[in-house]
């Protein structure tokens, strides 16, 4: 509704566009009397009601406005039944109510020496899980839970019958102003709100103090504070158009794949001992069980939950099972079978690319891989297999300590007054895209035993997964490349299959799992040989993705000249050779982010600095929204938690900053303690102070104070025409000690000597 200042009475070019416009979008415009009564001018139909459906009309038109404006008001009632949301009920098992005790006595009675006498491993897995749910249908059955809006958890009786009594008194105000009336609403309403938000702030702090970090996390989100998730997947998608999306790979070129196995069977066997597996031991189950944070159920229907409450009676049990499948080389079918959960990279998602899987594997396999990750890594780091570069998924390695490595080489590099070409590569899906054969491949060449190779085989193979979405399941999908998302052992395979990929290079190298870092250095005058001798390297690169399976995304590869700032300023961009990856040819950048870090040309770290300042002020705007409800250690722990990870991140990398730049990162330091506090801001204090000093007397003597609130020791001194005030703060819990000076310029008038004032925070 409104002035559309297009008369429809005048049928012009103007009038034809509107109505055009509004037809293709399938809108309807209210038939009107002329609207707009301009003294001599002809009427015109200026004002419009536009509609999407005329159904849902119950009554319109138009009156007359004289008194005050030449247009007529309109005015619409538009018919509008929300639909009533469907009760929405979840299948859970009732864990809560069951008798431990009983359930334990039922389980240590029933016979589990059938899942011994089954012959393969499928059986197995298959009588534990029948016998398993029998006792937890009968203990902890299945029932159907009514999801609904609770209650605000710290809304009490007292504070109910005292909000009744508020609502009360404020209808018996509307009917009766009177001041005793009014009085007695005012009482009653500021009672409530006080104590309404003195039960808020002890839920909050109650809550989140001396709690399990999971439930203070989940807590902490519904309060609003943290990484809000994006909506779950829409009615709209099909689920299992979207499951063939995800389950769909790049499959490898037969000829090239037959050419890598040829090479890789042809490699010299290595001369340490082969690799077998090793006998579990019910304490092994028992550490790894413990070991898993996740309740997620798979598709097998068991649970964390389900194992604990038996686990000394299911460990001997569990550990038969693993047992047998390590030592006949087969993975039960049944625990090679995901449940994916997609969800959305962005707010709306519109196509099946913008959603990501999350794979959810049963908990008996994850205990299984757990096992086999701790004897493999085993082999591996005695051996010393893995490349000494690859940080990623090891003990003692991480995104920092590759920054820290990189970091220090181009600093050397500047001190030797070398210049350093940098080439980030990206690797696209490629977890999802490791063929199996070529895996067991090399496997098989880091002298793998048979039996081992025949357990890795059955792991790998036949593994099917399916979407759910709500209680909706889509069709199962086989997958056929990529290692097992969610998987223990993904991550180190992984790494064993890309760890040939820098044994041909001639530049220095770095891997943090797929993401790869080469660079060279050379003086000035050697720029154009280090550009070829990185294209050479890129070149091997291609080659060896090309013989893998895998692929290098030439659009998100980045390429950077880092030195000194007079070094960058001499180089001749026009004139420098150009770098290609694939046929692509690649831009010098001036700012790179590796693995989280912002690195420009000459190592200044200004970048960097701005994003850690805009990512803190975005992650405290949560909290500064609840800062008067939470108590202060709660808002110490959300400081530690949410914006001290933000500063400290890879701080190691750049301790080179200047004198702007560690002032900037110290007003960081001292934001995180006005959030703990709630001082005020610097503003606010001045003219605080500026008040108070106008109304003293001209002196020259010390004045000294405490400033009382928050653990703080203010000493100030007054001068002729400055005041300057100290504040020495200590806050234990932060382990930081931080002392600001505030200099405010004021105005005295008098001549009164003053020896001491209380001033309250």
């Amino acid at each position: 509704m409104g002035d559309f200042n297009t008369c429809l009475i005048k049928k012009d070019s103007r009038s034809l566009r509107l109505t055009s416009l509004l037809g293709s979008c399938n809108l309807n415009i209210l038939p009107l009397n002329p609207t707009h009564f301009f003294p001599n001018c002809a009427p015109s139909l200026l004002d419009l009601i536009v509609v999407s459906s005329v159904n849902h009309i119950a009554k319109y038109g138009q009156c007359h406005a004289d008194a005050f404006s030449f247009h007529d008001l309109i005015y619409l009632s538009y018919k509008i039944r929300p639909p009533r949301p469907k009760r929405k009920f979840l299948l859970q098992r009732n864990f809560s109510g069951m008798n431990i005790d009983a359930l334990k006595l039922d389980a240590t009675s029933t016979d589990w020496s059938v899942i011994e006498a089954a012959e393969d491993v499928d059986e197995k897995v298959r009588l534990f899980n029948t016998l398993l749910i029998q006792l937890f249908d009968k203990h902890a059955p299945v029932r159907p839970v009514k999801l609904k809006h609770a209650p605000a958890p710290w809304l009490t009786e007292e504070l109910k019958s005292l909000r009744n009594k508020k609502n009360a008194a404020k209808n018996k105000f509307k009917l009766d102003p009177s001041d005793k009336n009014r009085e007695k609403y005012k009482i009653l309403r500021n009672r409530c709100n006080t104590m309404c938000r003195d039960a808020q702030r002890r839920h909050i702090h109650k809550s989140v103090d001396n709690g399990d970090p999971a439930k203070v996390w989940k807590f902490l989100k519904s309060i609003g504070i943290g990484r809000t998730h994006n909506d779950p997947i829409t009615k709209d998608i099909n689920i299992d158009l979207l499951n063939k999306h995800f389950s769909t790979t790049v499959a490898l070129d037969g000829l090239i794949k037959t050419s890598t196995l040829n090479q890789l069977s042809a490699l010299p066997t290595p001369d340490h001992p082969p690799f077998n597996f090793c006998q579990v031991s019910d304490c092994d189950v028992k550490k790894n069980v413990l070991s898993i944070a996740s309740n997620a159920v798979g598709s097998d229907s068991v649970s964390r939950t389900m194992i604990l409450p038996l686990l000394d009676i299911l460990s001997p049990i569990i550990s038969h099972i693993l047992n047998h499948s390590l030592s006949s080389s087969v993975f039960p079918a049944i625990w090679k079978d995901a449940q994916i959960t997609p969800l959305p990279k962005k707010p709306k998602p519109s196509t099946y690319t913008d959603y990501r899987p999350i794979s959810i594997l049963p908990f008996l396999s994850k205990v299984m891989e757990r096992v086999v990750h701790q004897q493999l890594t085993s082999f591996l780091s005695h051996n010393q297999v893995l490349n000494p570069f690859q940080s990623g998924f090891r003990p003692g390695h991480s995104t920092v300590t590759a920054l820290v490595k990189i970091t220090d080489d181009i600093r050397l590099g500047i001190d030797d007054k070398r210049l350093t070409l940098l080439a980030l590569l990206d690797f696209s899906n490629a977890f999802n895209n490791v063929d199996f054969d070529l895996l067991l491949g090399i496997l098989r060449s880091l002298n793998i035993s048979p039996m081992v190779l025949d357990w890795f085989h059955s792991y790998l193979h036949g593994r099917r997964q399916r979407i759910r979405a709500e209680d909706c399941f889509s069709a199962w999908c086989d997958i056929s490349a990529g290692v097992p998302q969610g998987g223990v052992l993904s991550p180190l395979l992984f790494s064993i299959f890309i760890n040939s990929i820098t044994f041909n290079l001639s530049s220095s190298f770095h891997l943090y799992a797929d993401d790869l870092q080469i660079y060279s250095q050379g003086t000035l005058a050697d720029l154009p040989g280090v550009i070829n001798k990185i294209n050479t390297d890129l070149n091997r690169i291609l080659n060896w993705s090309t013989s893998y399976g895998l692929k290098v995304n030439p659009s998100k590869t980045q390429v950077i000249v880092l030195g000194g700032s007079r070094q960058i300023a001499r180089i001749d961009w026009s004139a420098l050779p150009p770098i290609i990856f694939d046929g692509v040819q690649i831009p010098y950048s001036q700012v790179v982010k590796n693995l989280g870090v912002h690195i420009d040309s000459s190592l200044s770290w200004t970048t960097q600095v701005a994003e850690v300042s805009r990512r803190m002020f975005a992650t405290a705007a949560s909290i500064n929204r609840l800062r008067n409800f939470l108590p202060i250690p709660t808002k110490i722990a959300l400081v530690q938690a949410l914006l001290f990870p933000i500063l400290d991140y890879a701080d190691c990398c750049y301790l080179d900053l200047n004198e702007s730049l560690l002032s900037k990162l110290e007003r960081l330091q001292n934001f995180c303690i006005r959030i703990i506090y709630g001082l005020r801001n610097l503003k606010r204090k001045r003219n605080i102070l500026t008040k108070l000093i106008i109304n003293m007397r001209q002196t020259t003597h010390q004045l000294s104070w405490s400033l009382r609130g928050a653990n703080h020791l203010a000493k100030t001194v007054v001068s002729e025409k400055t005041v300057a005030v100290v504040i020495d703060i200590d806050i234990q819990l932060i382990t930081t000690r931080t002392t600001c000076c505030y200099v405010f310029p004021v105005r005295v008038t008098s001549t009164t000597k003053i020896s001491s004032l209380n001033l309250m925070s």
